[in-house]
């Protein structure tokens, strides 16, 4: 079995967060790391290439040719919005602060802890975050690439954003195919623009991102749903993964311990609060 303080042990300490206002996501908080900073702007980077190669040299000549109609449009503008917006809401939340602990440290029913980096009172499937400072709620995993920790707050804007990140992949290599294959020429686009004299490269860098961006966000969002089904965390996946074969209960209230009580048409909501504790769980004494 692999001991908890030792995969903690291999992040990095880092303690320093800021908290802000925005609009749409509320109360954020943003955690002061160099490196989470480089790799959450190597993301939007990847985004916004994603986003708009595709735009410009395949989506608005093809509709303005009429090869495409605008529902084809206004999908590709809706899955790239609620991507960003899922990153966003991932990487800005407070994954999870640790409420006050009411009981007595002694008591012998609780089945709170003493966290040993930061001697906080935790209750059950609480860790913490060498990278963030401190102990996260129903932690899943500290992720760099959006600068932030997977937990109980954020896990669901998490799942969203590997779908919509797979659904916005899976749309540009799609698109591109038919570029490639089955659309004409481009008639009403000005040829002497670079991005349309050149278009052939964006293409060919925009396939090979699309394809791996596709792939892996794929493999994750599977590995994340396996996850939900067994009720199990990233880290209590990796300290016991002889319990991984184990899935229990149903599909929907699996899932709504994470995205909430509300309709599931709501759950493709990037943006909002939910109440993820399971109903038997009691972090209160």
């Amino acid at each position: 079995m692999i001991n908890m303080n030792n995969i903690m042990n291999l992040i990095p300490s880092h303690k320093e967060e800021s908290t802000l206002h925005l609009p749409c996501l509320g109360r954020v908080h943003v955690v002061s790391d160099r490196e989470g900073r480089c790799y959450a702007s190597i993301v939007l980077a990847y985004w916004l290439y994603g986003t708009f190669a595709p735009l410009f040299i395949i989506v608005k000549p093809a509709y303005e040719d009429g090869v495409i109609s605008w529902f084809v449009v206004y999908g590709y503008y809706l899955v790239s919005a609620l991507c960003l917006l899922s990153f966003l809401s991932a990487s800005l939340k407070n994954p999870g602060n640790i409420p006050s602990y009411t009981g007595t440290e002694n008591e012998a029913d609780t089945k709170w802890n003493k966290c040993k980096v930061c001697n906080q009172m935790r209750p059950p499937r609480a860790h913490h975050c060498r990278r963030c400072g401190h102990c996260v709620m129903k932690m899943d995993h500290h992720c760099p690439w959006i600068n932030n920790c997977v937990g109980e707050n954020n896990h669901f804007a998490f799942i969203l954003l590997l779908l919509y990140a797979f659904l916005l992949s899976l749309y540009a290599f799609v698109l591109v195919m038919l570029h490639f294959w089955v659309f004409p020429k481009c008639v009403s686009c000005d040829k002497e623009v670079f991005y349309i004299k050149h278009s052939i490269w964006f293409m060919y860098l925009e396939f090979i991102l699309s394809l791996q961006m596709m792939s892996l966000m794929g493999i994750q969002l599977f590995q994340q749903h396996l996850n939900v089904l067994r009720n199990k965390t990233t880290l209590e996946t990796m300290m016991d993964p002889r319990s991984t074969l184990y899935i229990q209960g149903q599909c929907s209230q699996s899932y709504r311990e994470i995205c909430g009580q509300g309709h599931p048409l709501f759950w493709l909501i990037p943006i909002g609060k939910r109440k993820a504790l399971p109903s038997d769980t009691q972090y209160y004494v």
